[in-house]
């Protein structure tokens, strides 16, 4: 019996065009790259939320010295990344992540966490070679570092030699008596106190540098802090949040725990959530997460539009609307034909529920499903034509795609009352 494959034999018949087999979808991997488990790592779905740290409640346990309970929360949405501190400090490539701080994990990097480090990202991306433990690199690579004769580099010795003792002499000249020194960690509790910062925690970082942490009363009061301690001087981090700092965190949260909603800062650490939840009991356990605490939000305040609607209202019109341009931005919204503004967590008629506004808009439906939205932008021959548009919506009992949206907010100012 022959092993050879079989192969077809050619006819007329036989279409002349090479068929493509379709490319695997690229999988997501995350990987321990430093520490007790170095090695070790896991594949990440398409939409996920991934608690680290030492606590036992953790997606991923991390035995490490300087690894927190709950350390950090990896979200994972249609393939993007988001990191956000909670107990403790994140250490980035060049910054430091502080504790409520979110960041969107645009490349491939390290993470530390304590003792132990970790990275995410696609499994083939060349990033990966870079990350490597040194115990896993070749020899060669550890040793170019010592190829060099050490007779070459005693110049070089003798020279940073001498920078340093001429540094000693002009701090030595230059900086007073220590007992002079304000201690900044005072004095953080004394700005603290003056400008009015709630929920106030002082801590120290990796580094051993004060970190003052709280909410603040908006971004002047902030950035006037701000301006204080880098007039002073002070060798001190500052994490201020403000409520719409604090509305958008929580908003960001909610999204990726599949509750895209539309968030608002009620004042008193308390924050507004209006969106379609069709479990209300899911979503109170959702907010009671540890990553939701660790905002720093007191109480979510929910507006479910999905509760059934009065007898006496009118019925929204799912007709669905034409997206005409995505608004980019800090406050970005999608518009249709009919000049409607479309944030996260409102409805799109006929299409569904806008949960997130990335690179792409995209909307749950009624299904279930994800849909990406495309956006028509009107040409000019139709701004020509605009009798067509308006003999179409004047139809008896015709109902303009706007009163879905209307109907919308009207519900949701009914909810506040």
């Amino acid at each position: 019996m022959s092993l050879l494959p079989r192969v077809a034999k050619w006819s007329r018949d036989m279409p002349d065009v090479a068929v493509k087999p379709e490319a695997p979808a690229q999988r997501r991997m995350l990987r321990i790259i430093s520490g007790l488990h170095a090695g070790a790592s896991r594949e990440l779905a398409e939409r996920e939320m991934i608690l680290v740290g030492s606590g036992d409640d953790c997606d991923i346990v991390l035995a490490d010295a300087g690894v927190a309970a709950h350390h950090a929360l990896i979200s994972v949405v249609d393939g993007h990344f988001q990191l956000r501190a909670l107990d403790a400090p994140l250490q980035l490539e060049g910054r430091m992540l502080h504790p409520g701080d979110p960041v969107e994990m645009d490349r491939l990097q390290r993470v530390g966490l304590g003792e132990a480090a970790l990275a995410f990202g696609l499994e083939d991306d060349p990033a990966w070679l870079a990350l490597a433990p040194d115990d896993v690199q070749p020899a060669a690579t550890r040793a170019r570092r010592y190829a060099e004769p050490l007779v070459r580099r005693l110049p070089l010795v003798a020279a940073v030699a001498v920078l340093s003792l001429a540094s000693l002499a002009i701090f030595v000249a230059l900086v007073p008596s220590a007992g002079s020194a304000v201690e900044p960690e005072t004095r953080l509790k004394e700005l603290a106190r003056e400008f009015q910062v709630s929920g106030q925690k002082i801590e120290r970082d990796v580094d051993g540098k004060p970190v003052l942490a709280g909410m603040v009363a908006d971004a002047t009061a902030r950035r006037n802090l701000q301006e204080q301690v880098a007039r002073e001087e002070l060798d001190v981090t500052l994490v201020l949040t403000t409520g719409e700092d604090l509305a958008i965190n929580v908003g960001e949260l909610l999204r990726a725990g599949q509750f895209p909603a539309r968030t608002r800062y009620l004042g008193r650490g308390r924050v507004e959530a209006t969106g379609y939840f069709n479990d209300m009991d899911a979503f109170r356990d959702f907010v009671r997460t540890d990553a939701v605490i660790a905002t720093g939000v007191r109480e979510i305040v929910p507006i479910n539009l999905a509760d059934p609607e009065p007898e006496d209202e009118a019925p929204a019109n799912d007709e669905p609307v034409r997206i005409v341009a995505y608004e980019r931005g800090e406050d970005p919204y999608l518009l249709d034909e009919h000049g409607n503004e479309y944030r996260v967590g409102m409805t799109i008629p006929g299409e569904g529920v806008l949960n997130s506004l990335g690179r792409h808009a995209m909307v749950t439906t009624a299904e279930g499903d994800i849909k990406r939205i495309e956006v028509r932008p009107i040409r000019e021959d139709e701004k020509a034509a605009p009798g067509a548009a308006e003999e179409a919506t004047n139809e008896p009992g015709a109902q303009t795609p706007s009163r879905a949206w209307a109907t919308e907010q009207a519900r949701a100012a009914r909810h506040r009352q």
